[in-house]
């Protein structure tokens, strides 16, 4: 049943669902109206995509042909560039290397490079651990239109060897309850993925799962609405990609009152080839993705160090990498941002923001403060947490 607070979104989705609109805003879509998805669903590009999951789906053909690069958009082309059947069959890499400064080593992202480095080679006797976990990804309320890059993102998670199944946001209830009596039978890390009203109701299946004392180990929201709910306490890693100047979308949603976990905000308004209707589908953004989801199983969550929310506004020329969290750090007197975003690996801009001092201001002897982070695979795999607290 559709909840009274989002009657009115549902409406407005309902009535651009007929406009027609998507193909206008969609980089990757190769056809202007039914008659030419007949035609090009027929042309043979592109192959039924199999079922992977063991429980409900609602998962059609992948629909991820190739981009045409749009005159004067650089930016747009590599965040959308389409990937490969061999790249996207290929073993996957950590998201980032570990940094090793003076004091502690954290992992950090190298600004210089959005893209997902190659992971090493593993050394002889070295334990691989294979991908565990559920993944459970929900389009908006209009996502047979407009949310079809969450489709190719299960395609993708599917391709490390974790079931993941795509439903839209009327239909969460069912799962839910199929995903509570599958972690009880054979616990495994939880995914959970939402691009619109999709990821208010990926927030609401999180709490259902709270109050089942089930954690989740990573969720993820795609352009909420402003009414989505807060982060319950039992998300162990939670990452919101929005844009605050989204009229449908626009959620900077907030953690709840007993939320521990990792958090990490990414408010894209100055990306201008970024809109609500084409977010879920940045090639980058998902490759990061499905490179976190691989390697949960050997990720604790209770890395070592404060877990300190972080929220930025990623600049225009900016590259968009996808930290889990902050990190605090002591930084020596006559230290500098810049000189601390060079010893860890991070942009300078990203320092400045979180921890509001400009880049060139000297810093006091044992200052604190907060840099980005990457949470680090383990070699051995560590064992699911049961924390899931009840309420908020």
């Amino acid at each position: 049943m559709v909840q009274p607070r989002h009657f009115f979104v549902l409406l407005l989705a309902a009535c651009l669902a007929g406009c027609g609109g998507y193909a206008m805003f969609d980089p990757s879509a190769a056809f202007t109206s039914p008659g030419r998805q007949t035609v090009w669903m027929k042309s043979g590009d592109q192959a039924p995509v199999a079922q992977a999951a063991d429980y409900e789906t609602t998962e059609t053909t992948e629909t991820t042909p190739g981009a045409p690069n749009k005159p004067g958009s650089a930016a747009q082309s590599s965040l959308f560039s389409p990937t490969s059947e061999a790249e996207l069959a290929a073993p996957l890499a950590p998201a980032a290397a570990t940094a090793k400064p003076a004091a502690k080593p954290i992992a950090v992202a190298d600004a210089a490079d959005a893209s997902v480095p190659v992971a090493p080679a593993p050394q002889a006797g070295e334990k691989i651990t294979q991908p565990r976990g559920r993944a459970y990804l929900f389009r908006g309320v209009a996502g047979l239109i407009y949310s079809r890059g969450i489709d190719t993102l299960a395609t993708r998670i599917r391709r490390t060897g974790i079931p993941a199944s795509v439903g839209t946001y009327l239909l969460w209830r069912p799962t839910v309850e199929e995903a509570i009596r599958d972690y009880r039978r054979d616990p495994q890390p939880i995914v959970l993925i939402g691009h619109s009203m999709g990821g208010d109701c990926v927030l609401d299946f999180a709490e259902m799962l709270n109050q089942a004392g089930i954690p989740v180990s990573l969720l993820v929201t795609y352009d909420p609405t402003r009414i989505a709910d807060n982060v319950p306490p039992n998300v162990e890693r939670y990452i919101n990609i929005y844009q605050s100047s989204n009229f449908m979308g626009g959620g900077n949603v907030v953690q709840g009152s007993r939320f521990h976990g990792h958090y990490a905000s990414y408010n894209l308004k100055d990306h201008a080839e970024i809109i609500h209707i084409n977010i879920e589908k940045a090639d980058r953004i998902q490759e990061q993705l499905v490179s976190k989801i691989a390697q949960l199983a050997q990720t604790p969550a209770d890395a070592e160090g404060e877990a300190v929310p972080i929220h930025l506004e990623v600049p225009a020329d900016a590259a968009i990498e996808l930290w889990d969290s902050g990190l605090p750090v002591a930084a020596h007197a006559g230290d500098t941002l810049k000189i601390l975003a060079a010893t860890y690996h991070v942009p300078p801009w990203a320092l400045a923001q979180i921890n509001s001092v400009p880049e060139r201001e000297p810093l006091s002897e044992g200052q604190r403060i907060v840099v980005p982070r990457h949470l680090v695979p383990m070699q051995m795999p560590s064992t699911l947490t049961s924390y899931a607290p009840a309420g908020r």
